[in-house]
């Protein structure tokens, strides 16, 4: 199966390769790895891709030139080539808006455009979504367990208390619209988000990217959007299709599962602060409810360092502040907790803000 767009602009273009598996097959996908993947124009021109993670083919910026038409070439490792045929290079008008609508228990995300000229009359969209995912700020630790011994927390390993999650990419939504007046389309419904998922209680982002599509386009994505739902995913076991423009060169009977297109690719992106929202249902608490604190105290000293090995060795807790005699700096103790409930990476997520986040 060969999935993705030749991205004609500088965005990136990002080809995944997959083996079509038996719908009795308990196995989800079989990626192509090793193989030789180029963007090839019918004036003789060559783009390599590059293997990044198993089956997956990427390069940037290839702004190829719109006077020529382009294709896909394959070779896998065990010798067995694809080729697409030449298709034309679309440009894909710009996105009108993306927004949301709140209701009771969540939001609906829509997405708008229009093309004057109606070319190319058909897009498809596909998004993926980012949310921050906070801790408790008030508790900051500055000690840490480092080599058995109590220590200054460093800055490498500073807790985070405000992180931040990246979903999946959707499946993808799809619209013929060359019959509408003037190529508008509007209000084409894209992802919900249930309040109960907690993504909306911090600040959340949809990143939409809408592609123009021949109607030979069209209707393949629009079949395999349909065997999307019915089994699962892009890379579930898929029912054959003879809509295809990719052809196996050394055996021309040989089934492929896929269609090259080419086109520019409009990207749009939304930032919702769930805190505004009118919702009936609240979000789940932004960080853990349940968060007691322990005391382990220094006496008896005989038996401090192994008590210490034993709390925090597994680095499951995390040393929240020493506790003095009152008045004075002489240490009896330390206070700690879970380390769940003071750093949000052991949520999944990440304390890097990524390059596109604002500051808010």
């Amino acid at each position: 199966m060969v999935e993705g767009v030749i991205n004609s602009g500088s965005d990136t273009t990002v080809i995944n390769l997959s083996r079509t598996v038996s719908l009795a097959d308990s196995k989800i996908n079989s990626p192509e790895t090793g193989a030789k993947v180029i963007v090839e124009s019918s004036k003789n021109d060559q783009y390599a891709l590059t293997e990044t993670v198993a089956g997956t083919y990427i390069t940037i910026n290839l702004n190829l030139p719109t006077d020529r038409t382009y294709r896909l070439h394959i070779f896998t490792s065990k010798n067995k080539e694809y080729v697409s045929d030449f298709v034309k290079n679309i440009t894909t008008p710009p996105i009108d808006s993306v927004y949301g609508v709140p209701g009771k228990s969540g939001v609906q995300f829509y997405v708008s455009t229009h093309d004057a000229v109606n070319n190319p009359g058909y897009y498809r969209w596909s998004y993926s979504e980012s949310w921050t995912y906070l801790i408790d700020p008030s508790e900051e630790p500055g000690l840490d367990f480092v080599n058995n011994q109590i220590v200054a927390r460093s800055m490498a390993n500073l807790i985070s208390n405000t992180c931040y999650k990246f979903g999946p990419s959707s499946n993808n939504i799809f619209l013929g619209a060359s019959h509408l007046a003037q190529g508008a389309i509007s209000k084409v419904p894209l992802g919900y988000v249930a309040a109960s998922t907690g993504r909306l209680a911090g600040t959340y982002c949809l990143t939409v990217k809408q592609y123009g599509l021949t109607g030979e386009a069209y209707t393949f994505w629009n079949l395999l959007k349909t065997n999307s739902e019915q089994l699962g995913t892009l890379f579930d076991a898929q029912p054959s299709s003879s809509i295809t423009n990719i052809h196996a060169v050394n055996n021309p009977d040989e089934q492929v599962v896929g269609y090259a297109s080419v086109s520019t690719v409009a990207t749009k992106r939304i930032f919702l602060s769930g805190r505004t929202l009118p919702l009936a249902v609240e979000s789940p608490p932004v960080y853990p409810t349940e968060c007691p604190s322990y005391y382990i105290p220094i006496d008896p000293i005989a038996t401090f360092q192994s008590r210490l090995q034993q709390t925090f060795g597994s680095g499951d807790t995390v040393i929240i502040n020493a506790v003095t005699i009152y008045h004075t700096t002489t240490v009896i103790g330390y206070d700690y907790t879970a380390k769940n409930c003071v750093d949000c990476q052991t949520s999944g997520g990440t304390n890097v803000k990524p390059p596109f986040w604002p500051l808010l």
